[in-house]
């Protein structure tokens, strides 16, 4: 699954592989005698969102077999900052956080993701990158078929879940050309996408993410996107400070998912928003 903008589940902590030296050329050095990429996380130590995503990531011990293929270092953001520059030239502010990069040995930029994924998808993207799916590979791909549907939508997702909306959103907007009566089935995930890139990217158009959720909820009703968008959509008020309406699409979302895990975080969610104050909720009081 794609990137998501909200306040996630706090799994249980588990620290797999993990460079003891937060430095990066500490990191660097273990890479190159290891014979691994580095693996570094850009986050604030004190964004208790990002320590929740972190539990979902890279400390998940769920993804031990995955992580250990790398040296995993995380960094703060103020101390490498220009560290990070170099990895994000073009980009003029560097929120949202977390941030993770991957390198070879020689510090050499491989891939990037900007914001979070959750467990699946960034275990799928670790996957894809172990086996040699890259940007590079994704490019080219797409330069052998720029109007296949697929492909499209294939590449439009790749960047928009490593937020680079310059290139994502044009190919989300050429999806809808190229197979405007949607024969290909790939509308509904691709609204999604794009209502998950708006909340984890663009806080400034979160209502852009509201929207594209209620375009998938009433355009799709019967789909797992659908109810995924139900579910991101009340994290999204939630985030925006919109408790009222984040409370009543979370009961909303409860009457109708038949999905468990979603259900566990919908619950502890609404559980959050009814015992504590909200406020404390978004800057993690709460627990």
């Amino acid at each position: 699954m794609p990137a998501v903008f909200c306040v996630a589940i706090l799994l249980a902590f588990f620290v797999v592989s993990v460079c003891a030296q937060s430095e990066w050329e500490n990191a660097i050095k273990k890479a190159k005698s290891e014979r691994k990429y580095v693996l570094a996380y850009f986050s604030d130590p004190n964004c208790f969102t990002c320590q929740r995503y972190s539990a979902q990531t890279i400390d998940n011990p769920q993804l031990s077999s995955l992580l250990k293929r790398f040296v995993v270092v995380k960094l703060n953001p103020e101390k490498e900052k220009q560290k990070l520059k170099e990895f994000l030239p073009k980009r003029g502010e560097l929120s949202p956080l977390p941030i993770i990069v991957i390198t070879d040995s020689e510090g050499k930029l491989a891939d990037l993701i900007v914001g979070h994924l959750n467990a699946d998808a960034f275990a799928a993207f670790l996957r894809a990158f172990l086996a040699g799916k890259r940007t590079d590979t994704v490019e080219r791909r797409l330069k052998a078929n720029p109007n296949d549907p697929e492909t499209v939508y294939e590449a439009a997702v790749w960047f928009l879940e490593r937020g680079d909306g310059r290139r994502g959103l044009p190919l989300a907007e050429r999806l809808f050309k190229v197979d405007p009566k949607n024969q290909k089935g790939f509308h509904a995930s691709m609204r999604l996408h794009l209502g998950l890139y708006f909340a984890t990217h663009k806080a400034k158009l979160a209502h852009r993410a509201i929207e594209e959720f209620r375009e998938v909820i009433n355009r799709f009703p019967n789909t797992k996107e659908a109810e995924e968008a139900r579910f991101y959509l009340a994290v999204t008020h939630l985030a925006l400070g919109q408790d009222k309406e984040s409370k009543e699409a979370l009961k909303d979302f409860l009457r109708t998912s038949k999905s468990e895990k979603l259900r566990q975080q919908a619950q502890k969610l609404l559980r959050f928003l009814e015992t504590h104050p909200p406020a404390d909720l978004r800057k993690g009081e709460g627990n």
